[in-house]
Protein backbone atom coordinates (compact mmCIF):
# COMPACT_ATOMS: atom_id res chain seq x y z
CA UNK A 1 0.00 0.00 0.00
CA UNK A 2 1.39 3.69 -0.88
CA UNK A 3 0.53 6.82 -0.05
CA UNK A 4 0.29 9.66 -2.24
CA UNK A 5 0.17 13.29 -1.78
CA UNK A 6 -0.65 16.63 -3.23
CA UNK A 7 -0.50 19.97 -2.18
CA UNK A 8 -2.45 22.85 -3.64
CA UNK A 9 -1.35 26.07 -3.23
CA UNK A 10 -3.54 29.11 -4.31
CA UNK A 11 -6.37 29.09 -6.29
CA UNK A 12 -7.87 26.36 -8.26
CA UNK A 13 -7.55 26.15 -11.83
CA UNK A 14 -7.72 23.90 -14.80
CA UNK A 15 -4.27 22.41 -14.38
CA UNK A 16 -4.80 21.93 -11.05
CA UNK A 17 -8.20 20.21 -11.74
CA UNK A 18 -6.35 17.80 -14.13
CA UNK A 19 -3.64 17.21 -11.82
CA UNK A 20 -5.90 15.84 -9.72
CA UNK A 21 -7.38 13.86 -12.27
CA UNK A 22 -4.30 12.45 -13.33
CA UNK A 23 -3.15 11.20 -9.64
CA UNK A 24 -6.63 9.06 -9.41
CA UNK A 25 -5.08 7.08 -12.69
CA UNK A 26 -2.36 6.26 -10.31
CA UNK A 27 -3.75 5.54 -6.75
CA UNK A 28 -4.09 2.10 -6.43
CA UNK A 29 -6.72 -0.25 -4.62
CA UNK A 30 -5.67 0.00 -1.25
CA UNK A 31 -3.45 3.31 -1.76
CA UNK A 32 -3.85 6.22 0.21
CA UNK A 33 -4.17 9.61 -0.90
CA UNK A 34 -3.65 12.69 0.80
CA UNK A 35 -4.43 16.53 -1.12
CA UNK A 36 -4.09 19.64 1.23
CA UNK A 37 -5.49 23.07 0.17
CA UNK A 38 -3.84 26.15 0.85
CA UNK A 39 -6.70 28.42 2.05
CA UNK A 40 -9.50 27.24 -0.41
CA UNK A 41 -12.78 28.27 -0.75
CA UNK A 42 -15.85 25.70 0.14
CA UNK A 43 -16.92 25.40 -3.31
CA UNK A 44 -13.61 23.61 -4.30
CA UNK A 45 -13.31 21.45 -1.73
CA UNK A 46 -16.57 20.41 -2.47
CA UNK A 47 -15.73 20.29 -6.00
CA UNK A 48 -13.15 18.01 -4.97
CA UNK A 49 -14.59 15.39 -2.46
CA UNK A 50 -17.40 15.21 -5.27
CA UNK A 51 -14.24 14.25 -7.80
CA UNK A 52 -13.09 12.02 -4.93
CA UNK A 53 -16.30 10.32 -4.78
CA UNK A 54 -17.39 9.57 -8.86
CA UNK A 55 -13.69 8.20 -8.89
CA UNK A 56 -14.51 5.58 -6.43
CA UNK A 57 -12.69 6.76 -3.21
CA UNK A 58 -12.98 6.91 0.23
CA UNK A 59 -12.77 9.88 2.36
CA UNK A 60 -11.67 8.92 5.77
CA UNK A 61 -10.91 11.81 7.35
CA UNK A 62 -11.27 15.85 6.27
CA UNK A 63 -11.06 19.53 7.86
CA UNK A 64 -9.16 22.42 8.05
CA UNK A 65 -6.47 22.66 10.51
CA UNK A 66 -5.34 25.28 12.65
CA UNK A 67 -3.75 27.56 9.66
CA UNK A 68 -5.71 27.49 7.83
CA UNK A 69 -5.48 24.25 5.12
CA UNK A 70 -7.60 21.77 4.38
CA UNK A 71 -6.35 18.39 4.54
CA UNK A 72 -8.26 15.40 2.81
CA UNK A 73 -7.22 11.55 3.04
CA UNK A 74 -8.48 9.57 1.04
CA UNK A 75 -8.40 5.83 -0.06
CA UNK A 76 -9.15 3.93 -3.49
CA UNK A 77 -12.28 1.45 -3.04
CA UNK A 78 -11.85 -2.29 -4.13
Amino acid sequence: MSTYSMDIIGRLGLSEYSNIFDYFSIVDHGDNFIIRINKDSEENIKLINSMLADNKFIISNAGFNSYGCYSINAHKER
